[in-house]
C-alpha cells in the first residue's frame, strides 16, 4: 500500500521539517482566550487571544470547539479565527472580518490555508455546527495580508463563498505530491461521501468525490449529532482518520489517501471506547491516537489491516473529557484538551504503548476552565508561504520616473497613466500578487490609460517596455 511505500521517505521529510522549523504553525490561538508560542521549541503560554464561545446565545455551545491560526515563515502571527470572526496579529477584528458563516462549536469551525504560490493571500474555510443543522455548509473567504497596512483584511467581494452545503464538522488539509498544491478534504453529512478540493495557484478545483466508509448520521442525540469529531491526515499524506460519536457504538475509521489524485480507499473501522471526539497521527505516521470520555487510546498502524490494528489498541490515559481534541505540534508532540485550563501532552508519540510518555495536565493555558479547542494545520506542517511581500510604506510609491517613463498615480484608484517621454511604448503587462497576468497590451503610442476600477484592492506589478528598455514596478490599489 502507498502508506508503506512512502513511509520511510516521508518520515525523513517530517523529521527535517521539525528540525528546520515549519514556523507557520508555531503560534496557537484557541479557546477560551488561550495562546501558545512554539517558536522556542517548547510551548510558552500567552494571553490576549479572542477565541471564545458564546454562552449568552440561547442554543449555542458555551465554549469554543474549533479555531485556526497561521503565521509567516519566521513564526510571526498573521491572523486567526473561530469561524465567525477573523482577528489580526494585534487581536483586532479585521476589516470585513466579522459575520463569517462558520460556527464556534464546529469541530473544524475555521481553517486557514495559504493560496499556493502566494505569501499574502490566504483561504479561510469555515463550517457550520450541528446546533444550526449545518445550514451554512462549507464556505471560504479570502484574506489579503497586504491590506490594512499589513495587518490583513477579509476581501469583501470574496467572503462566505459557498463550496458545499450540509458538511460534517470535519476538515483536514494535505499537501499534493507536486509540493505546491493543497488538498482540502470535507465530508458531506447524511452520506458516505468525501469531497477533496485541490487548491492551486489559480483557485479551487472541482472536488474529487469518493464514496467510502460509513454514512454520517445520527438519531440518538439529534439528527445532526454525528457531525461532531475531528478528521486528520497523516503527516505523509497517505492516511486519513476520523471519529464521531452520538451514535452507539461510536465510529473510528481510517482510510488510505492518494495525495496525487485525491481519492480515498481501504476503509478500516476500529474498535471504539465511548464517545470519541479527537484523533491524531504520530509524526512518523505509525501510530493513531484517539480521545474519548474514557481517555486516550493508541493504535499501532505498522500492519495495516483491521485485525492487526485493533489488536494493538492500548489505553495511555484513563482521564477523558467531552469533547476533547488532539493536535500535533511543530515540535513533534501531540497536545490534548480535557475541558479545563490545562493541556495534556504525548511527549514521544512515535513510541509504542506507555513509552509514548503521556503527561496529564502538563501545560496551563488561559484562565477559563472550559478549554476544548485547538487550531487546525496542514498535515505535516507542509507550508510554503513566507514573509508577505507587502510595501512597508505605500505612500512612498506615489509616483516614479525611471529613464524616460512616468507612471502615476500610485496608489491608483480608477485610472493608471503610463507615459513614455520620447519613444513609443511597445508593451504593458500587469500581474497580481500571485503572478497571474490580469492585463496585457501591445502598443504603438507614447501614453496609455489603464482602467484599474475592475481590479480588487491590493498589490500589483507592472512591466512597461519600449525601445529604451523595460521597467518593472509595484503598483498599489
Amino acid at each position: 500500500m502507498k502508506f508503506f511505500l512512502y513511509k520511510s521517505l516521508f518520515a525523513l521529510l517530517i523529521l527535517s521539517n521539525h528540525a528546520s522549523g515549519q514556523k507557520q504553525g508555531n503560534i496557537w490561538l484557541f479557546g477560551e482566550g488561550g495562546g501558545l508560542d512554539f517558536n522556542s521549541g517548547n510551548p510558552v503560554s500567552f494571553s490576549g487571544g479572542q477565541v471564545y464561545g458564546m454562552p449568552t446565545q440561547i442554543g449555542d455551545f458555551p465554549y469554543d470547539e474549533g479555531c485556526t491560526s497561521i503565521s509567516d515563515s519566521s513564526g510571526n502571527l498573521l491572523f486567526y479565527s473561530n469561524g465567525m470572526k477573523a482577528w489580526n496579529k494585534l487581536h483586532q477584528v479585521m476589516p470585513n472580518g466579522d459575520s463569517l458563516m462558520g460556527f464556534t462549536s464546529s469541530s473544524s469551525s475555521s481553517f486557514a490555508i495559504p493560496k499556493p504560490a502566494s505569501d499574502s493571500l490566504f483561504y479561510l474555510f469555515t463550517t457550520d455546527g450541528l446546533e444550526h443543522k449545518l445550514r451554512n455548509g462549507l464556505r471560504y473567504s479570502i484574506v489579503n495580508m497586504c491590506l490594512d497596512n499589513g495587518k490583513g483584511d477579509v476581501k469583501k467581494s470574496q467572503k462566505n463563498i459557498l463550496l458545499l452545503d450540509t458538511v460534517s464538522e470535519k476538515l483536514c488539509a494535505i499537501s499534493h505530491t507536486n509540493g505546491t498544491d493543497i488538498w482540502l478534504v470535507a465530508h458531506k453529512y447524511h452520506t458516505s461521501l468525501f469531497y477533496a478540493y485541490l487548491i492551486t495557484p489559480t483557485g479551487i478545483n472541482a472536488p474529487i468525490i469518493t464514496n467510502i466508509g460509513s454514512i454520517h448520521t445520527a438519531t440518538t442525540f439529534s439528527t445532526f449529532g454525528a457531525a461532531i469529531g475531528q478528521m486528520k491526515a497523516s503527516s505523509n499524506g497517505s492516511l486519513i482518520a476520523l471519529v464521531y460519536s452520538n451514535v452507539s457504538p461510536s465510529v473510528i475509521e481510517v482510510f488510505n489517501f492518494n495525495p496525487t489524485n485525491g481519492g480515498l480507499s481501504n476503509s478500516i473501522s476500529l474498535t471504539p471506547a465511548f464517545n470519541e471526539c479527537g484523533v491524531e497521527f504520530s509524526p512518523d505516521n505509525s501510530k493513531l491516537y484517539v480521545s474519548s470520555l474514557q481517555g486516550v487510546h493508541q493504535f499501532d498502524l505498522s500492519v495495516f489491516n483491521l485485525t492487526a490494528i485493533n489488536a494493538t489498541k492500548i489505553q495511555i490515559s484513563s482521564t477523558g473529557a467531552a469533547p476533547s481534541y488532539l493536535q500535533l505540534a511543530s515540535n513533534g508532540k501531540i497536545y490534548s484538551t480535557r475541558g479545563n485550563n490545562k493541556l495534556s501532552v504525548i511527549n514521544n508519540p512515535n513510541s509504542l504503548g506507555s513509552a509514548c510518555n503521556f503527561s496529564l495536565d502538563a501545560i496551563s493555558v488561559g484562565t477559563s476552565t472550559y478549554c476544548v479547542s485547538l487550531p487546525l494545520f496542514i498535515a505535516g506542517y507542509q507550508y510554503k508561504n513566507k514573509l508577505a511581500g507587502c510595501p512597508v510604506n505605500p505612500t512612498s510609491l506615489i509616483e516614479f520616473e525611471s529613464g524616460n517613463f512616468s507612471i502615476y498615480p500610485n496608489p491608483v484608484l480608477n485610472e493608471l497613466n503610463v507615459t513614455s517621454l520620447d519613444n513609443n511604448l511597445s508593451h504593458i503587462s500587469i500581474t497580481n500578487s500571485i503572478g497571474q497576468i490580469i492585463y496585457a497590451s501591445a502598443l504603438s503610442s507614447k501614453a496609455s490609460f489603464i482602467d484599474f476600477s475592475p481590479f480588487d484592492s491590493g498589490l500589483y506589478f507592472i512591466e512597461v517596455s519600449s525601445d529604451k528598455g523595460i521597467v518593472r514596478r509595484k503598483i498599489i490599489k
